[in-house]
């Protein structure tokens, strides 16, 4: 925390901008909620060096909010002197890297290759996030939102670089395992998703298996660490599998309910 506040003072101009659900995190100097600085705007009152510097965007903010702000900047004749840098939401990646129905729920834009099998995104919360929804505590976010965007990248980096044409957007993606380590806070301002491939091989057509490491930074640092093994299955037979293992386990709870009533049934029968 100390970090970030020392950053925000070395850049005077700079200003972050965070959803309105992260109001308690803008009680640090140089951070706003989107709600906090239309008004500021509306009054001519801006913080100090706005003027003259760019917004960054934080998380919990829309495309919607930043269009707010615009038109609020634009009744004011400001648009021209505030400058809102919104590159990373306009880059948000597609239900069909993400495995996500909708948009608010892709916690990543689309991966960018930084190397050798690495590859890195922008952390994308928005305030509407599923994760989001019943469960806020103090100034951080929730370390479930680590675990989700690490999740979507290692599908989206499949399906954008290693899965063949015609399996991306039919495979169905089969955690091994996930092992997870937190080592700091994650904070509602800019972070980065990473992704290190280290194996993948396809040891039938129908299945290509993945091991990865990938992390969440912020300010420099790591927030959490993963290490991922998975499995990307033809969506067809990865369908009949999953019907197979639903009978089994259909059956099983069956079987276990019955027999957890026999005792009791028993002893009826003996009165």
């Amino acid at each position: 925390m100390h970090e970030t506040t020392r950053r925000t003072e070395d850049e005077p101009g700079t200003l972050f901008l965070v959803g309105d659900v992260f109001a308690e995190f803008a009680e640090h100097e140089g951070v706003m909620t989107v709600s906090q600085l239309a008004r500021q705007i509306r009054k001519g009152a801006l913080p100090r060096g706005a003027g003259a510097a760019s917004v960054t965007l934080g998380q919990g903010v829309s495309q919607f909010d930043v269009q707010f702000v615009r038109d609020t900047l634009a009744r004011h004749g400001l648009t021209d002197v505030v400058v809102i840098d919104d590159r990373a939401l306009r880059d948000r990646a597609g239900r069909e890297i993400a495995h996500k129905h909708r948009a608010e729920n892709v916690l990543i834009s689309v991966p960018r290759r930084t190397g050798p099998g690495s590859f890195e995104s922008d952390l994308l919360v928005d305030s509407g996030n599923e994760v989001m929804s019943d469960h806020l505590t103090g100034r951080h976010m929730q370390g479930m939102l680590a675990m989700e965007a690490g999740r979507q990248m290692f599908i989206a980096v499949a399906e954008q670089h290693y899965l063949p044409p015609e399996a991306v957007g039919n495979s169905y993606f089969v955690i091994d395992t996930f092992a997870t380590r937190y080592r700091n806070f994650l904070f509602p301002l800019p972070a980065t998703v990473r992704c290190k491939v280290l194996s993948h091989r396809s040891p039938h057509r129908t299945r290509t298996t993945f091991s990865c490491d990938l992390a969440v930074l912020q300010g420099g640092w790591d927030t959490a660490v993963m290490e991922v093994r998975f499995t990307a299955f033809d969506a067809r037979v990865s369908h009949a599998k999953e019907t197979q293992a639903a009978e089994r386990s259909l059956q099983g709870t069956a079987a276990n309910l019955a027999a957890a009533k026999e005792p009791e049934s028993a002893e009826v029968r003996i009165a």
